[in-house]
């Protein structure tokens, strides 16, 4: 396989970054990762893998330098602090858009999230729509916008959680009125991966804010029914009361500020209650659902 570009990316150790980086690696890339812990990219094995050790802000120029492109997934999910999520959401992302353009890197592709075409609900949507403004600020090069929807996929710890109670033949789900109809893309991580080798690197998504997903529009019922077929077992829908939610909600925002504790916090809340996170980015030859949410829970068996 004749060598590619070199491609620059930040958040490689993440969940979706070490499926982008293998993908980037099969499709012929070279790539320079920024890695804080070097070892979590260890068991990753290839000629066209380098590392540059440090974090946002250690390396950005080093990391950039003779890049043909610069894929930016690093951020946080949640954070203590709005200030905190900012700093990393926005203001990194900021910096290295602003590095990228004084190497001359021709294209910048930032991963973002869905969340962001709502930015009122919760710090973590405003932080991601702050940071693709720091970024269209900084970068004049071809600029490519991911936002990303639910990605599942194996390698997500974070929703191993919800995996488990599926096996268990329960699925919980946020009531309230007309949670029957809320619509999600979602999006299994190996297409994205794949459609980031395959498309943005190359141009693609030049100029453009995009959602790729598998699955344009999932309603919870639905998302029953499919991991129903997936396992082979009963999946029952248990929409849980507002009230009762919103009770858990206060009592995690508290604990996350204090001690970084905690996902379902109020903002989190308000994320899940929205009605429409569907999106029209179909991704072409993406995995079945059903063969997605398969081979998610069978990655959680293995791994225990």
């Amino acid at each position: 396989m004749p060598q590619l570009g070199l491609i620059a990316v930040t958040g490689g150790t993440g969940f979706v970054g070490r499926h982008v980086i293998n993908s980037l690696l099969a499709a012929g890339y070279s790539v320079r990762a920024l890695a804080r812990t070097p070892s979590k990219l260890s068991d990753i094995k290839h000629d066209n893998l380098s590392i540059c050790k440090g974090g946002l802000g250690d390396c950005d120029a080093a990391l950039v330098e003779g890049a043909d492109t610069v894929l930016h997934m690093a951020g946080l999910i949640k954070a203590k602090t709005r200030t905190i999520i900012m700093a990393t959401n926005k203001d990194a992302a900021g910096n290295m858009a602003a590095a990228a353009e004084a190497a001359g890197v021709k294209r910048f592709i930032l991963l973002s999230s869905q969340t962001a075409n709502q930015p009122q609900l919760s710090d973590y949507a405003a932080s991601k729509k702050a940071g693709e403004g720091a970024v269209k600020a900084a970068y004049t090069g071809a600029l490519a916008i991911i936002r990303a929807p639910a990605v599942i996929g194996p390698g997500d710890e974070a929703t191993k959680p919800f995996f488990d109670f599926i096996t268990k033949g329960k699925l919980p789900v946020v009531g309230g009125k007309g949670w029957q109809t809320r619509t999600m893309a979602m999006v299994y991580a190996k297409d994205l991966a794949n459609d980031i080798a395959a498309r943005a690197v190359i141009g693609d998504y030049d100029e453009k804010t995009v959602t790729p997903c598998s699955v344009p529009a999932l309603t919870w019922p639905d998302f029953a029914a499919d991991a129903e077929a997936a396992l082979g077992i009963s999946v029952k829908v248990l929409p849980i009361p507002i009230p009762v939610i919103k009770t858990i909600a206060a009592l995690t925002s508290v604990t996350s500020r204090l001690f970084g504790l905690g996902h379902l916090t109020l903002g989190k809340l308000r994320e899940f209650r929205y009605e429409d996170w569907s999106s029209e980015d179909v991704i072409q030859g993406a995995t079945p659902f059903i063969d997605a949410l398969r081979e998610t829970a069978a990655s959680y068996e293995i791994s225990k």
